[in-house]
């Protein structure tokens, strides 16, 4: 009698694909795709959103107030309300703008560049050449520089930016991949940020400071872009809130 139990088919690949297998790779494949694009389509959307931080590189603006170096190179000017509001300046990379500010420190200036905005957050991108940074001469007396207000001392969670890719420069601006970016650009000079998120995922902004009323302490920076608590004190100066912490205040999560 002939043999009918079923054969085992094999697939070589210079001979014509077997029956069975060919029948089952004509559903098994398209499902595979699809169940891929589902898989990457759900991780997608369970990313953070980067933000609607933008940085207007073809349109140079032009700020007029009073320059000072620290904690970091700002501007003190006045929003479209007429209340004060400090602008961060920094530099065309990853360098803050202490060098050409320290001249300034305390005198009126104009200042031109481009803008970085986020939340109603801006810092400014110093264009490259001396025509960005200038004394004002039409006014000669320095504005008067809001004091800082004490609120207290507070424990917060959130993460520790850097200012200038986070309003605009990067995105993401955040998080585990922008670590070495953040890490540099701290190093740089630019102005390190705390930004915590409430229920809602409405951030907060925070201009941390040392305790000496200067740039953040080098050892902090190993705790840049990762999910940290950090206890210190907070102030309010004009537009800003300020968080002046030092390494033992601050423990990862």
């Amino acid at each position: 009698m002939p043999d009918t139990r079923r054969q085992d088919e094999l697939y070589v690949g210079y001979l014509p694909v077997p029956p069975r297998q060919k029948h089952f790779l004509r559903w098994m494949v398209p499902a595979a795709l699809w169940i891929a694009c589902g898989i990457c389509l759900l991780w997608a959307r369970s990313q953070h959103a980067p933000g609607a931080a933008v940085w207007d590189q073809g349109r140079a603006i032009t700020l007029r107030g009073t320059v000072l170096a620290n904690p970091y190179p700002m501007l003190l000017t006045t929003n479209a309300e007429g209340e004060p509001e400090f602008v961060l300046l920094v530099e065309v990379g990853k360098r803050g703008g202490g060098q050409r500010i320290a001249a300034l420190d305390g005198q009126r200036a104009i200042v031109t560049g481009w803008p970085l905005n986020r939340d109603g957050r801006r810092i400014v991108e110093l264009e490259p050449g001396t025509e960005a940074l200038l004394p004002d001469k039409e006014e000669g007396i320095p504005g008067v520089v809001p004091p800082s207000m004490p609120l207290g001392r507070v424990t917060l969670r959130g993460e520790i930016v850097d200012s200038k890719c986070y309003l605009g420069a990067m995105k993401p601006g955040e998080g585990k991949t922008h670590k070495e970016c953040a890490t540099l650009c701290i190093r740089g000079g630019i102005p390190p940020m705390f930004i915590t998120r409430d229920s809602t995922g409405r951030a907060t902004y925070y201009l941390l400071q040392s305790p000496g009323g200067g740039p953040l302490d080098p050892d902090i920076q190993p705790f840049i872009a990762d999910p940290v608590q950090l206890s210190g004190m907070l102030c309010t100066w004009a537009n800003l809130k300020t968080l002046t912490v030092k390494p033992a205040d601050i423990s990862r999560l």
